[in-house]
Formats: structure tokens, C-alpha cells, sequence
């Protein structure tokens, strides 16, 4: 029998199962958390619902069928004319993940690409690269993304420059699809350099996405969904130890 609400299958850990939470709670639209077990064996739930990846997250509508892919999950609800008989709250659906202009579009997509193809895997490297060398390299080439995140990113809103400038991707005052792509990201971020006794993002390095990061942090959604960064630091100790990355004699 279909749920009546839509499912989320991932977990509450999962950096890109909150990118489709946070899209979810912007929108207004209620929705149950499904916790995937963690362990090489993937449950037949997940299997069914994702056969060509078997990853989370996947978003389990109401009448059963399956989208998965963070990044899709987002466009999809942006995109979904049918939210208003699913939101506990109509003004919420009101909150656009994309913008109207074909142009903003695309370079939301276009972003969006870069941070999961360039910035993600560098993060992840940073932390779980196999070797010290991979890990050092990895950490140059992720400043070296938020430098271009932080230099061309803001710019095709034409706010860059502003006095008055609407920190959020999306250009309003709510959050957009390369918010939400790069917001989820941020627990791991503050992780990262918790651990590593670094710094990637603050007011000296990247002004711009330090102030974007305030402002995106206090979100009700991200108050709601990201997992707190003494937790992410706790998970990344046992990838750590699972991969068998020793730190202690760097």
C-alpha cells in the first residue's frame, strides 16, 4: 500500500542525504527519514529502489516509484507542480530551488556539477586519502576550488560588487539547488578543519563564502537538518580507522 508521504532512504550522517532533506523542508513538504543500515551489504530495500547504484539517497514518492541522485532529488521537488497536496505549509511552496531565468538555471546546474566533480571528492580526499602525499594534494585542490567558487560563483547574479548583496545563490532571500548542493557540505567543511587544524572557509580566505555560510547556517532547514559538526568529526575518526588512514605521525 503507498505511503502518503514521501520517504527519504538514506541516513542522518549522510552529507547528500541532507542535500534532499534540506530541498524537502524548504519546500514545505513533509517527509520520513529511512535510515540504510551502514556496512558493506546494502539492504534489499535500497537495491530495489536504486538498482543501477544501490547508494543513497533515494526519494520514495508516495505511489512508490523511486528518484535518486541528490542533485536530481532537488530539481525534481523544484520542479513538481503536484508539492501543493503534499506541503504542511502552502508559503513554503513559494520557496523556488531554481530560478525563472534559463540562463541562471543552467549556471545553478552548472555549479552544482562543479562542486560535486571538483570541491567534494578533494574535501572527502583530505580527510580519507590513502596516502599522506594524495591527502596533501587533495587539500591544495580544495581551496583551490572554493578560490573559484568564491571569485566566479556569486558572479553570474550580478551581485558580486553590490552594497546590497542577497547572499544566496539563488539571488533572493531564500535558498536555491547550488545553496542546497553546497550548504549540505558544510558540516563536513568545519569537520575537516577541526581535524586537520586548518582553515578553508572564513573571513580572510573567502570573505564572500564566509558570509554566504552565516547566512545559509541560519536557515530553519539547516537548523534542522545538518548534522552537527562534533558528530561529522566522530564519523570521519571511524572512516578513518575503517580505511586505515593514520594521521598521528603527519
Amino acid at each position: 500500500m503507498a505511503s502518503s508521504v514521501m520517504k527519504v532512504l538514506g541516513g542522518e550522517l549522510s552529507l547528500f542525504t541532507a542535500r534532499a532533506r534540506l530541498a524537502l523542508e524548504l519546500r514545505g513538504v513533509p517527509y520520513e527519514l529511512v535510515e540504510e543500515p551502514l556496512g558493506p551489504r546494502k539492504s534489499d530495500r535500497l537495491l530495489a529502489a536504486n538498482p543501477v547504484y544501490g547508494k543513497i539517497p533515494v526519494l520514495l514518492l508516495p505511489d512508490g516509484r523511486a528518484i535518486c541522485e541528490s542533485a536530481v532529488i532537488v530539481q525534481y521537488l523544484h520542479e513538481d507542480a503536484t508539492l501543493h497536496s503534499h506541503s504542511h505549509s502552502q508559503s513554503a511552496i513559494s520557496s523556488r530551488l531554481l530560478p525563472d531565468d534559463p540562463y541562471e538555471r543552467a549556471m545553478h546546474r552548472f555549479w552544482t556539477t562543479f562542486v560535486d566533480d571538483r570541491f567534494w571528492p578533494a574535501l572527502d580526499t583530505v580527510s580519507l586519502g590513502p596516502t599522506r602525499e594524495a591527502r596533501a594534494k587533495a587539500l591544495v585542490d580544495a581551496r583551490a576550488a572554493l578560490q573559484i567558487l568564491e571569485k566566479d560563483a556569486f558572479h553570474f547574479q550580478g551581485r558580486r560588487n553590490s552594497e546590497h548583496l542577497v547572499f544566496f545563490f539563488s539571488g533572493s532571500e531564500e535558498p536555491g539547488l547550488l545553496d542546497v548542493a553546497l550548504g549540505c557540505f558544510l558540516p563536513a567543511i568545519r569537520a575537516c578543519e577541526r581535524l586537520h587544524g586548518i582553515v578553508l572557509v572564513d573571513a580572510s580566505a573567502t570573505p564572500l563564502l564566509q558570509r554566504w555560510s552565516d547566512r545559509f547556517a541560519e536557515q530553519p532547514a539547516a537548523r534542522t537538518v545538518l548534522p552537527e559538526t562534533d558528530k561529522v568529526v566522530h564519523f570521519t575518526k571511524f572512516l578513518q580507522d575503517k580505511f586505515g588512514v593514520h594521521l598521528s605521525a603527519e
